[in-house]
Order: structure tokens, then C-alpha cells, then sequence
């Protein structure tokens, strides 16, 4: 939250990207949307968001509006 409000925007308005169960249950809490980093992971871990295995199946684009938009492959 304190990153948001750092930036300038709501929690709500933003992504957080999480490896640790705190740090997901952390997004959580503060109504952000959460996508889980898998690679750090050595065991199964239930989860109701959208992961991706590191970062690098990621890429980020700018909308014509100037927000960014997340492009990769979830599960």
C-alpha cells in the first residue's frame, strides 16, 4: 500500500507481483490484483490468481491512454 500511495495511485488500481505467501496475502489485503511469480517455488501452492514461472514471461506495454498494460503466459 505504501508503494501505491508512493506512486500516487490506490492499491485497487494496481499489480502486485508476489513469490512469498505474505507478500500475496499482503496484495490481497490491500485489493490490488496479484499475479504470482512460480519459479521461486519448490512445491505446489494453491492460489486463485492468474502466475507465471519468472518474470521474464512477462512484458509490459503502453496503452494509448498512457496505462500499462501486462502481456504473458498464465496459468
Amino acid at each position: 500500500m505504501l508503494g501505491a500511495q508512493r506512486l500516487g495511485f490506490e492499491a485497487k488500481n494496481c499489480a502486485v507481483f508476489e513469490d512469498a505467501p505474505a507478500g500475496i496475502q499482503a496484495g490481497e489485503a490491500a485489493n490490488a490484483s496479484v499475479v504470482v511469480i512460480t519459479a521461486t517455488h519448490k512445491h505446489q501452492i494453491e492460489i486463485s490468481h492468474p502466475a507465471v514461472p519468472g518474470y521474464d514471461a512477462l512484458k509490459a506495454q503502453q496503452n494509448g491512454d498512457g496505462r500499462l498494460s501486462i502481456l504473458g503466459s498464465t496459468r
